[in-house]
């Protein structure tokens, strides 16, 4: 049986005192627009964003009428969702929960799993967490996935990354198993000399993703290379699917 490394610490402890200056609202807005142009979902209806992190996008849902529901296993950063929601006069359903205990069934128009939050588990949990969406979803609504893309990633990514952020440098040290797909990263903060924690995912590229989804149970699954629905290609950074049940 295939030991994977568990990420819980780091995203219910370390995640959060950066989390924020990984992506912009405008970036989020941006990303919403897109998706709502192309998918179309009925105004105002559900939406599940999971994990919805600190409410980037469930914000940008809520503001445009959308009645969203926002599940995420950190309580620090559903306590900032609530807290922007309330201060942009803005309701949020918040839901503190691991996304592979999700229970929804036929609830939403749209679902969202964005900013590559796929991968951190075995595989057959991965495609369980795919299940999951697929069931809380309504008939004619509507998946987004979006993560990164594995054959860039692999040709791309440097052994060592480094973020200017708000709560200082953030520097990523990287090492890829390349017969498991899984990338293990070491972050530190402030050049190193404060530790974050570690993290491992594994990456997917866009034939085992769209295989794990089982096309066959979908009216129409679209494939893309950004939330800005640019052609996807082999090098293309993001990997975005979009699914219709």
């Amino acid at each position: 049986m295939q030991v994977v490394f568990d990420s819980k610490r780091f995203f219910e402890e370390s995640w959060p005192k950066i989390s924020q200056g990984f992506e912009s609202d405008a970036d989020a807005e941006a990303e919403i627009a897109w998706i709502l142009g192309h998918a179309q979902p009925p105004a105002g209806g559900p939406v599940l964003d999971a994990p919805c992190g600190f409410g980037r996008h469930s914000l940008a849902l809520a503001r445009r009428g959308f009645a969203v529901t926002g599940v995420d296993l950190s309580e620090t950063e559903l306590v900032r969702a609530r807290e922007r929601a309330a201060a942009a006069g803005v309701t949020l359903r918040l839901v503190q929960q691991d996304m592979r205990d999700m229970d929804f069934s036929a609830e939403f128009d749209l679902a969202l799993n964005l900013f590559s939050s796929i991968g951190y588990f075995s595989d057959d949990e991965d495609r369980l967490l795919l299940d999951r969406f697929c069931l809380a979803l309504k008939p004619g609504g509507t998946f987004v996935l979006d993560t990164r893309n594995r054959d860039h990633f692999i040709r791309n990514c440097a052994p060592e990354e480094t973020y200017s952020l708000p709560a200082g440098m953030v520097t990523i040290k990287n090492r890829i198993d390349l017969t498991t797909s899984r990338v293990h990263g070491e972050w530190w903060l402030e050049d190193g000399h404060r530790g974050l924690g570690e993290t491992e995912f594994r990456l997917y590229s866009a034939h085992e993703l769209y295989r794990m989804l089982r096309p066959e149970r979908w009216s129409r699954v679209e494939l893309f290379g950004d939330l800005d629905g640019r052609r996807f290609e082999l090098d293309s950074p993001r990997l975005v699917l979009v699914a219709t049940k």
